[in-house]
């Protein structure tokens, strides 16, 4: 002890050298709030996830909604605007593809032929009649409805779809590229009377960052000032004030400043590291400071040699009680470690690391300060309570401060009004226990209620810009959740068999009409259907059949423009007119407009003329009335002139060529896809809604889907589902494993597993108690509150560690004579009472979060340090009155 405090600056200029490394770190913390990677690398909803990402282009979008309040978007001014904004948000790197009103393609038929082309020309006036065929255009096509144009027709949708992986969704260059978005946006619709709404997977990482800042800008300096406010209260000096809080502010440096070293971002749960550190690890500074001032009050000024003789006592007395105090809280945090949830188990690491040197510190760098700072006088100070109280974790050396006062010293009026209501109380054993077994009963009744649910728009106040644009795309549009259903065979076109094609025809109806929650669906159907519907544009609604000549063109790629053409003469038969391919990747991935030219493709060579005319027909009939019979998949062989689905199979392979441009969203081959796929837009919020809809698509697919093939279910609501089932997982490990730590470190010291046992008592009830409340009031469990069991283990078991000891230590001394339960009481009561006062206090302050689940995590926090302190002093003496442990009459621990 005395040779390593021999050379005191040296110890501080060590731990001020290492914190300013750590300090010079923390311009290189990051921040990574994407859900996508709060879940394991090789978790199944992730990996299938990435798969579907890789086979069919990038899912991370940024949706945008324009609402015309007075108006329609359906007007010249308007959308000359969107146009503009258009061209700008195209330019913005990692930018791939904007689809809008004023981009998307649109199929039609004119002069023999199918067309392509933009819903909007380039040379649009706005003139009333443009106006009209530009509404007529979008309600023919059902795809637009809800993914283009809203019902009341005051609103429309952009889905802007990035360069990046689901993983970089918070990457640094994707935020960017968001605030370039949203200042274009604000630019050139601010100031025009249009409100806009943008949400999507990399606006909620933005927002959340931009929202962990201001967190840490607002709570961090109001922990500190509770903080000081309670040390000046407690101490009223300067240099007892100062102290604590260096040693608490040098701990939040070193864990935070670590993070960037382990490559490690802060997310939403690491911001709380600073109010946790603060609230938390001060206790071990005052813990030290308080003992040290008392020994000087004791005698007179000491010279140098006796004060650094006293300063060694010091550090001997208060080891084993700030270190068993320091272990127990390291317990709860630690607990974290095991978890699969990444940000959870990241919070775990750094928050346990930041006790270890909070402990540390306190124990090392504090004394020294004393060593250096010599046998300066000190004034006798009027306290307005006893500092040394209140730290929990004082009496677990078995040299509490308490034990002063039990002493002989003349109890306060606080101390003496807590010690004479719990007597009253624990003294009604029968009652005590009637009414603990009552809320076990009531809590094991309202658990199961709990809901688990990690709901991104929820981490936000209901006025937020976040969660009211994420609103207004629900109720407007198709929804900001989407799962992927990918659909394939073995076989090169096998998903182009008609029975396959109906059955995902079937699902997206079923899903639109039957499912509440499903506000949109898209798919490689709709894209058939409507090539089928324009080819017959000339037959109405009886469906009169044509000659389909099925053979004319193979489903395989051409291998010269004569086989494209598959006419002897080499005459068209009815193709594309438009000189760029089509781009049918609404929502989700814009055409590359390259490869297929302005080449037309012949189907048939027995349709010719009646494509001719069918085209013809379309060009001067109403886009909403054309082919109103064959807006489907062929699947009636006479309908379509052919003798089985074979031939239904090649009619549809000839419709791949007249599609194969870039349809790389859906479907992984432009001529013979062997995987296909369907994108389902939610309007849900929560997973249990999302999981309704999930059952309903697997219902259906297995009742309804063909054998060969094989449908895939993913996508970002799968990933969030994994997250929830992750979070229940993390909950059950984290408190396990920090009762199993507790139960062994009060069964060491006290050499009784009966004393791990009771000990434990007290915090599950505290438990059970935290769970009750969250059924009840209904908070969630989701990644912020999951942490609140584990941390109130960890923080609680202090009073039970506290009131153990006091009473163990009262009872010794009085031989188990009448007066030892008064007398632990005024040992402990008070300094427990005040401890879980002050460490409520702090984490009081998470009530002014920007975030509903820190704000959530700071209430339920405090509720649990008022019931775990509640249930030391109420439940523990009297279950270790009604016991009487073998333990209790053994020798000091």
């Amino acid at each position: 002890m005395e040779r390593f405090f021999s050379r005191p600056r040296l110890i501080i200029g060590v731990v001020l050298g290492i914190t300013v490394f750590f300090a010079v770190q923390l311009a290189r913390v990051g921040i990574d709030n994407n859900n996508f990677r709060f879940i394991p690398k090789n978790d199944p909803a992730r990996v299938t996830a990435e798969w579907i990402d890789g086979k069919f282009g990038s899912q991370v979008t940024i949706l945008v909604a324009f609402e015309q309040k007075y108006g329609s978007v359906f007007e010249r001014d308007f959308i000359e605007r969107l146009s503009v904004w258009d061209e700008r948000v195209s330019a913005i790197p990692l930018v791939e593809a904007v689809v809008s009103l004023v981009t998307t393609e649109y199929i039609t038929g004119t002069g023999g032929a199918i067309v392509v082309e933009p819903l909007v020309s380039g040379d649009f006036s706005g003139t009333g009649p443009e106006i009209e065929a530009l509404r007529a255009r979008v309600r023919s096509w059902d795809l637009y409805d809800r993914m283009l144009v809203s019902d009341d027709d005051c609103a429309t949708q952009a889905v802007i779809t990035l360069d990046v992986r689901a993983d970089e969704a918070g990457n640094p260059e994707t935020l960017a590229a968001f605030r370039e978005i949203r200042g274009a946006t604000r630019e050139l619709f601010d100031a025009a009377g249009t409100e806009f709404y943008i949400t999507g997977l990399p606006v909620f990482s933005a927002v959340i960052n931009e929202a962990v800042l201001q967190d840490l800008m607002v709570l961090v300096p109001l922990v500190v000032i509770v903080v000081l406010l309670i040390l000046f209260f407690s101490f009223r000096r300067a240099f007892a004030v100062i102290v604590p809080m260096l040693t608490v502010l040098i701990a939040t440096v070193w864990s935070v400043g670590a993070m960037p070293l382990f490559g490690i971002k802060m997310s939403i749960l690491t911001t709380i590291l600073p109010v946790i550190l603060v609230a938390v690890g001060s206790a071990y500074g005052i813990h030290v400071v308080s003992h040290y001032i008392d020994e000087r009050e004791k005698g007179g000024l000491p010279d140098a040699e006796e004060h650094r003789q006293l300063v060694f006592a010091l550090v001997r007395r208060v080891g084993k009680p700030v270190f068993l105090a320091a272990l127990t809280t390291f317990a709860g945090f630690i607990s974290f470690c095991f978890t699969s949830v990444v940000p959870i188990r990241e919070f775990g690491f750094f928050s346990s690391f930041g006790v270890l040197v909070a402990f540390a510190v306190s124990i090392t760098f504090i004394p020294a300060l004393f060593l250096v700072r010599g046998p300066v006088p000190l004034k006798r100070k009027r306290l307005l309570f006893n500092p040394v109280d209140t730290v929990g974790g004082d009496a677990a050396g078995g040299d509490a401060a308490g034990g002063d006062a039990a002493g002989g010293e003349a109890a306060d009026p606080l101390s003496d009004a807590i010690t004479t209501s719990f007597l009253g109380i624990v003294r009604g054993k029968r009652k005590v226990l009637f009414f603990t077994a009552l809320l076990c009963s009531a809590s094991a009744f309202l658990i199961p209620r709990i809901v688990v649910d990690n709901v991104l728009v929820e981490y936000f106040h209901a006025d937020s810009n976040i969660a009211r644009s994420d609103e207004f795309i629900r109720r407007q549009f198709g929804g900001s959740k989407t799962v992927s259903l990918v659909v394939e065979s073995d076989e090169p076109g096998g998903v182009l068999d008609p029975s396959v094609l109906l059955a995902m025809d079937g699902l997206s109806d079923y899903l639109e009409t039957r499912v509440k929650e499903v506000g949109k669906v898209t798919s490689f159907t709709h894209l058939l259907k409507r090539i089928n519907q324009v080819y017959n544009a000339e037959s109405g609604p009886s469906g009169e059949s044509q000659s389909f000549g099925g053979d004319s063109v193979p489903v395989s790629a051409p291998d010269s423009d004569a086989d494209l053409q598959g006419n002897p003469e080499g005459e068209p038969a009815f193709g594309f007119v438009s000189e760029e391919a089509p781009s049918f990747g609404f929502g989700f991935v814009e055409a590359d407009r390259s490869g297929f030219g302005s080449d037309d493709v012949e189907l048939s060579g027995g349709a010719a003329d009646a494509g001719t005319g069918a085209a013809d027909a379309a060009a001067s009939t109403p886009d909403a009335d054309i082919g109103l019979g064959y807006y489907e998949i062929p699947a009636d062989p006479a309908k379509y002139g052919q003798v089985d689905e074979a031939g239904l199979k090649r009619v549809i392979g000839n419709y791949m060529m007249l599609l194969s441009g870039d349809i790389g969203a859906f479907a992984d081959d432009p001529l013979e896809p062997k995987a296909v796929r369907m994108n389902v837009q939610m309007r849900t919020t929560g997973q249990i809604d999302t999981d309704r809809v999930l059952a309903s698509i697997r219902g259906y697919i297995a009742d309804r889907f063909p054998k060969s093939v094989r449908v895939t279910v993913g996508g970002f609501a799968l990933v969030e589902g994994a997250l929830n089932n992750l979070v229940v997982q993390s909950q059950l490990v984290s408190i396990a494993i920090s009762l199993v730590i507790v139960f062994l470190i009060l069964t060491a010291a006290y050499r009784s597993a009966a004393a791990g046992i009771i000990g434990i008592i007290p915090l599950s009830l505290s438990i059970l108690l935290n769970f009750a409340a969250m059924a009840f009031f209904g908070i969630k469990l989701n990644v912020g509150t999951a942490l609140v069991a584990s941390v109130a283990i960890g923080i609680g078991v202090d009073y039970t560690i506290h009131y153990l000891e006091a009473y163990y230590r009262e009872r010794k001394a009085l031989n188990g004579m009448d007066g030892y339960l008064e007398r632990a009481y005024e040992s402990s009561g008070k300094a427990i009472m005040i401890n879980a006062a002050s460490v409520g206090a702090g984490f009081g302050v998470l009530a002014f979060s920007g975030f509903n689940i820190l704000a959530q995590f700071g209430l339920l926090i405090a509720c649990t340090m008022a019931t775990s302190s509640l249930s030391a002093l109420i439940v523990l003496p009297v279950l270790l009155n009604w016991l009487k442990p073998a333990f209790l009459d053994k020798g000091n621990p």
